[in-house]
């Protein structure tokens, strides 16, 4: 008799399992707005002494800064936004300790960590800078590439444009250090790693591990002499932000765990993250991560189970349950991420844009979309009926929904704006996700025409200007160039800089390229200039008025200032539309 193929068994044990239904998950426990305002005094500011040798500033801003006291001197973990925080905190510090800083660590290269290093140092001194590898470009890739998106959205969740009584804490901080025109003074990281590095500063032994989770580019510290773990922001008092409204790069959810792993097998006694107050007690610590590491393995397994069932990233983010035990954990609460935000990015990571809906293939433009959806409402006032209907029943999302379209087909106006505001308004009024609660309220504020998000709100220094390197101001142009005003350019600008290696600057016809070297290989050079290149990275940093610094700074060896000046003109942003 011969026996079955395994996977046939296989199979058969399965469809008789299927037999039984599948019961769903009960709703995780109800976040209320009052909740969140007592998540506040997570982060009341003061500096937490954990062991006589390791002290906490929790509020100063939105992320801690970590004092760690040695022999010699004192090492400082993460630095917060910006100065005047960094400034704050170094005057806390110092009221504990005298002891010089003898080195700085970067747990990460997000700006809350790194911006304001230059504080915790005496003025004319240099201290080492440890981070990983990865850090000072991904710093840099943010501000060269994406500073305009980033700033916007960031701003938004924050609640930077938003009156106090509108503004609640950030979740994970209690607000954000920086206002218009914030100082920052980041400090490029001299010693790096890309995987281990044990260490001994100011007599303090420090392993620096790499822990990618929140981003790439992370680091935990661990401090075996006092059983002390600095796990940097793969955890805090909130559940995860496996994706962030302001928008960032996949985050790996099965990394991320793993890193948790590796920090369980530590066994700390203490826990000391980069955002809120410090955690002691073996047992605590060991079940906190734990927990927060089964939490993301569950949201990672689960969305894939259903993406191999055929399931749409909508219909995931909508159906998706952290386990009762889980939910009710208070550092699981959607107090920065959510369950269903990170079933959306991780159905993206895995599988891209295509949800598996043919129509999604070759949709029509959303313009015309948005006028399609007027027409077969039966026109804009119809629609505007409509959603009018659905804030009069309590229903502010699908008020938002109905003028979609009319936003699409670019068909709104001030009727328009003042619903969506209004409903926006509602929405963030009965949110709990702080991150949610002021991108809803801030866009009410600006379809009110009261606030405006900028696309700017640090000033770099010269010094920082300085360290970066020419790439990253030049990676910034190439995705500010007017493709369609550089349609028939074909041409480069070549850059002499006195105070650096010449680089070259080549439009093609609607691309941009830059070499570093003063070659232009079958591409006509339509100019040639001689400048500094601290003053062109002041330039382009809006440090320095550009017409100002073309007409006195640049000085011409090939071609003349106009066409300098017309070539220069095709590197324009587009317009904001968010």
């Amino acid at each position: 008799m011969m026996r079955a193929p395994r996977r046939v068994a296989l199979a058969t044990l399965l469809l008789l399992l299927g037999a039984c239904a599948e019961a769903p998950l009960p709703d995780a426990p109800a976040v209320t707005p009052d909740a969140l305002a007592a998540h506040g005094e997570h982060f009341e500011e003061a500096v937490i002494t954990v062991a006589p040798s390791l002290h906490v500033a929790v509020g100063f801003g939105i992320a801690n800064s970590i004092l760690i006291e040695g022999d010699e001197g004192a090492i400082i973990v993460d630095t917060l936004e910006s100065l005047d925080a960094a400034r704050r905190v170094a005057a806390a510090f110092a009221e504990i300790s005298d002891l010089p800083v003898k080195a700085i660590v970067y747990t990460h290269s997000h700006p809350d960590h790194v911006q304001g290093a230059s504080a915790f140092i005496k003025e004319g001194t240099e201290v080492p800078v440890y981070a990983h590898a990865d850090v000072a470009a991904n710093m840099d890739r943010v501000a060269s590439e994406l500073q305009p998106v980033i700033t916007r959205r960031s701003l938004r969740m924050y609640g930077a444009g938003l009156p106090e009584n509108e503004r609640s804490n950030l979740g994970i901080g209690g607000f954000l250090a920086l206002t218009p025109n914030a100082e920052v003074g980041t400090l490029r990281p001299t010693h790096t790693l890309t995987d281990r590095l044990t260490v001994t500063l100011a007599g303090i032994d420090m392993e620096l591990v790499h822990a990618p989770g929140e981003t790439d580019d992370q680091i935990f510290v661990w401090l075996p002499q006092h059983r002390a773990l600095l796990p940097a922001d793969n955890l805090y008092k909130a559940f995860p932000n496996l994706y962030t409204l302001r928008g960032t790069r996949f985050r790996d959810a099965k990394r991320w765990a793993g890193s948790l792993d590796a920090m369980r097998a530590l066994a700390p006694e203490h826990l000391l993250p980069s955002h809120g107050q410090p955690i002691s007690g073996a047992h605590t610590v060991q079940a906190l991560l734990t927990d927060y590491r089964d939490a993301i393995r569950f949201v990672h397994d689960q969305t894939l189970r259903r993406i191999n069932a055929g399931q749409s990233p909508d219909r995931i983010a909508a159906e998706l349950r952290l386990p009762p035990h889980l939910a009710a954990s208070p550092y699981l609460q959607p107090f920065y991420g959510t369950p269903a935000w990170a079933a959306r990015a991780l159905f993206q990571g895995e599988l891209g844009w295509f949800g598996g809906n043919i129509s999604e293939l070759n949709p029509l433009p959303p313009a015309e979309q948005g006028r399609r959806w007027v027409e077969v409402a039966g026109g804009r006032d119809a629609l505007l009926a409509h959603a009018r209907k659905a804030l009069a029943d309590h229903d502010p999302q699908w008020a938002l929904e109905l003028t979609d379209p009319l936003l699409a087909a670019d068909a709104v106006d001030a009727d328009t704006l003042a619903l969506r505001a209004e409903a926006a308004s509602r929405l963030g009024a009965a949110e709990t996700n702080p991150n949610a609660r002021h991108y809803y309220l801030s866009q009410a504020r600006e379809w009110r025409g009261e606030w405006t998000a900028p696309e700017r709100i640090v000033n770099p220094t010269p010094a920082m200007l300085a360290a970066m390197p020419l790439a990253t101001f030049f990676d910034g142009m190439a995705v500010a160039l007017d493709a369609d005003a550089a349609l028939e350019t074909h041409a480069a600008l070549v850059f002499d800089f006195t105070d650096a290696p010449a680089h070259t600057l080549i439009v093609r016809r609607g691309v941009a390229e830059w070499r570093r070297d003063d070659q232009a290989p079958g591409v006509p050079v339509v100019s040639r200039t001689e400048v500094s290149a601290q003053v062109f990275k002041e330039m382009l940093a809006q440090l320095r008025s550009p017409a100002v610094t073309v007409a006195s700074d640049f000085k011409m060896s090939e071609g003349n200032r106009l066409d300098l000046i017309r070539f220069l003109r095709l590197f324009v942003p587009l317009d904001t539309e968010d």
